[in-house]
């Protein structure tokens, strides 16, 4: 066979193939004592040619060498270690042969990926965590369901057709799901795949192949894969890369981040951590990551240069010391880098929702909870663990689909089914579970930090009481555009929500609330409230609270005096009476909103000159505001003309 080449040694860097001038650049990492080399596909060689690399190009356990001379750019390839074929860790391309969930017979060929993309000027966005609502999605599973009304379905282009309602609702950024090139194609028997576990199993020594092992999907997507290329099964396309990057820039267009979940086990070490994020930022213009994994390099990650305007998430909150370079200040005084996944937030306001006792302390420590220095994420659900309309339908899990006789998956959901365990018509229960609901979206909108959402609980889309759904590439996962309808009074709840949070700077403040008077206006920025103002109750019965926010500590930018707003939120069973504080002359007090809909047809106007109390009905959240009273009045007095005007004059 005729060679195109010459072998000489190389620089050990960049890790990886990729083409130079000379020729064909290729270098990896080969620990065991084997030959160890690459094998080479394209016309000439289409059974592929071993090709060993040159003793002198070793450097440690790395291996480098040139192919002088070869220029073939569409070639194929794989690394050998004497008879055993692996890929290439750093390869940012591969030829795709098969669809999502198809068994590999054979390993994928990597490729060399040149291609010059337009960005149109493409830039990450840098949206600060205080003004930033996150929406963690699953590639395939956002669109794939037939009720998507996407024609790219389970797609990336799939994601690109849902903008205009991810726009609509108002999110700021997604967090993709795992979306880096892994085998979704388990041939081992059927376990759960959450993170404590992913973490786990990282430490044990894998288990001998079983010979009645059942094929599984690892849907989720946590485990090892090539970190440097996008999931080809994702792209309706056969080029994943332009598409990926089609999405990318998309969405950047239309003001939303992207930020990506990688799973690290702990025997990928710092400097492969670093280069797989530097890629995507400079490669794929991302904007931030939520790193996942036991012993990650947190602090040195977010000390990286590069990464100063680049989200990091984490699951361990981390010391952040502040460094000066070169007698200056680091990007990091400027820009919060670093974000850590509020745990504590889910479970413990998932107690308050279903009225568990000595939960009103914690209440007010996590609604205002802030740093100066990171930022704080509060969520209520996420992919492992219930979905918001199974919290309020469900006691216990039901992962009897997963094929483990329901034994996978947390026991310890603190959920509630408001009387009926699953599905129901009876009516009351019904209504019950909608304002569990919104008290749930209030909760997560209205506090200091930044919210998350996941994905399809904007209007209560259900995995049937699943809470460990790791194997289920179907319609238990995927987000069911159909009960959009049955679910469209609480999206226009959350959608109402993430607009009054980004109207009131006071809702997602850049710096911790002290619940003081520090500009001496009278009130403090935050103060808490019972059946008398000022006093609020926080005894193990108490299941009640009063919020005042006061918008004189969030002035916005064109306008001096923002609203005061106060949010009476009863998880009790009953009904609680709040005592409103007495607001500044000429303001009053006005309903806004509450998530009982039978209790919010009338405007209700309390003056906030004098004493003012309000009752709430149980399990209810109730938003007041403060307005001034000749705009309030007018505003009714407007209203009942326009009643006069279509005749519809009674009450």
């Amino acid at each position: 066979m005729q060679k195109t080449y010459n072998v000489t040694a190389s620089s050990i860097y960049p890790p990886g193939v990729c083409f130079v001038p000379e020729g064909l650049h290729v270098s990896t990492v080969c620990e065991k004592k084997a030959e160890c080399g690459l094998l080479l596909f394209d016309k000439k060689h289409k059974d592929g040619i071993r090709i060993p690399f040159p003793e002198e190009g070793r450097k440690g356990n790395i291996y480098a060498m040139l192919l002088r001379g070869y220029q073939d750019r569409n070639c194929s390839y794989l690394f050998y270690r004497g008879d055993e074929l692996f890929q290439d860790p750093y390869a940012q391309a591969v030829v795709n042969e098969r669809k999502y969930g198809e068994k590999k017979e054979r390993l994928s060929r990597c490729r060399v990926y040149e291609h010059d993309y337009d960005w149109e000027n493409d830039r990450s966005l840098t949206i600060p965590f205080e003004e930033s609502i996150f929406y963690i999605l699953h590639v395939r599973g956002f669109t794939k369901h037939k009720s998507s009304g996407v024609q790219a379905r389970g797609t990336y282009a799939g994601v690109i057709e849902k903008i205009p309602y991810l726009k609509d609702l108002g999110i700021t950024a997604v967090i993709l799901m795992p979306c880096y090139e892994f085998n979704e194609v388990l041939e081992t028997e059927a376990r759960p795949f959450n993170m404590e576990e992913a973490v786990a199993a990282a430490f044990r020594k894998p288990a001998g192949k079983e010979e009645d092992s059942v094929r599984r999907i690892n849907y989720w997507g946590y485990q090892e894969g090539l970190y440097f290329l996008p999931k080809y099964a994702y792209s309706q396309a056969k080029d994943a890369v332009t598409e990926f990057k089609d999405m990318v820039k998309a969405l950047h267009q239309n003001g939303i981040e992207v930020m990506m979940q990688f799973y690290f086990p702990p025997h990928i070490g710092f400097p492969k951590i670093l280069d797989v994020l530097r890629h995507w930022v400079l490669e794929y213009h991302i904007d931030g990551f939520h790193l996942m994994g036991a012993g990650l390099p947190l602090s040195m990650l977010c000390k990286e240069p590069l990464f100063a305007e680049t989200k990091l998430l984490g699951d361990q909150d981390i010391s952040l010391q502040a460094e000066k370079i070169n007698g200056g200040e680091t990007c990091s005084e400027k820009f919060r880098n670093f974000g850590v996944m509020n745990e504590s937030f889910l479970y413990d306001m998932r107690k308050l929702l279903k009225g568990d006792a000595d939960m009103i302390g914690r209440l007010i420590h996590l609604c205002k909870k802030n740093e100066a220095d990171r930022g704080i994420v509060n969520y209520i659900a996420r992919q492992d663990g219930m979905r918001l309309a199974d919290l309020v339908s469900y006691d216990v899990k039901h992962n009897e689909a997963n094929g483990e006789a329901n034994q996978d998956g947390s026991d310890f959901n603190y959920s509630w089914n408001c009387g009926i365990e699953g599905k129901t018509r009876k009516k009351s229960i019904l209504r019950l579970r909608m304002r569990q609901m919104k008290n749930a979206m209030t909760f997560v909108m209205l506090s200091q930090g930044t919210p998350l959402l996941y994905s399809g609980d904007e209007f209560g889309n259900s995995q049937d009481g699943n809470n460990n759904p790791y194997c289920q590439d179907n319609a238990v996962c995927w987000i069911k555009w159909n009960q959009m309808k049955a679910g469209e009074e609480l999206f226009a709840w959350t959608k109402e929500l993430i607009r009054l949070r980004k109207a009131h700077p006071v809702l997602h403040a850049a710096m911790p609330l002290r619940g003081m008077d520090y500009i001496s206006c009278g009130y403090p920025d935050i103060s808490f409230h019972g059946r008398d103002a000022w006093r609020p109750e926080t005894a193990s019965g108490s299941r009640s609270l009063g919020i005042l926010y006061c918008g004189l500590y969030g002035r916005a930018s064109d306008r001096e005096d923002d609203m005061f707003l106060y949010l009476g939120i009863n998880m009790y069973w009953e009904s609680y009476t709040f005592g409103l504080p007495q607001m500044p002359k000429g303001k009053i007090w006005v309903r806004l909103f509450s998530t009982d809909m039978e209790t919010e047809e009338c405007l209700e106007v309390c003056d906030g000159g004098g004493l003012c109390n309000v009752t709430v009905p149980p399990r209810t959240i109730v938003i007041y505001g403060a307005r001034e009273k000749a705009a309030v009045f007018r505003t009714e007095t407007e209203r009942n003309a326009r009643r006069m005007e279509s005749g519809d004059d009674h009450e």
